[in-house]
């Protein structure tokens, strides 16, 4: 993805930070869920995310993938513990690309959230199988 964002003019850039809060949880997903991460943005009608682990990419699905905007650069190195933001570039590729930055962070975290929940519920051994394990471990010691 990230070579395909030279070939589109980028209006703007911007150094900013993404709070340490959303940087843990994408890179956690990026571990367990799968790499390249691709989410639908539910209340933006056309709109997705595509994240790795060089670049966080918005794009509109409708027009073939087109970046309305991205957070790339992002300086892993500077940051000395997990409570830190992560300072970045945010490069703008539309004109109105900064009305939804705060809202595509926002759902990028409830649709992790929503995923590491049905992941859990999904691992959780049942009460049955844990009382079986339990039963003979014990019996072994014994």
């Amino acid at each position: 993805m990230k070579s395909r964002l030279n070939d589109v003019p980028i209006l703007k850039t911007t150094p900013t930070c993404i709070e340490a809060m959303y940087y843990n949880r994408v890179r956690i997903a990026l571990s367990r869920i799968d790499n390249p991460l691709r989410i639908e943005l539910i209340n933006l009608r056309g709109l997705d995310i595509v994240i790795d682990d060089d670049v966080w990419v918005c794009v509109d699905r409708t027009l073939n993938d087109l970046p309305i905007f991205a957070w790339t650069d992002f300086e892993h190195s500077a940051r000395s513990n997990l409570f830190e933001p992560i300072a970045c570039q945010l490069r703008f590729y539309h004109n109105h690309a900064d009305l939804i930055c705060g809202t595509v962070l926002d759902l990028i975290n409830r649709n992790l959230e929503a995923r590491f929940s049905r992941l859990q519920e999904q691992n959780k051994p049942s009460k049955i199988s844990y009382l079986r394990i339990r039963k003979r471990h014990i019996s072994k010691n014994t």
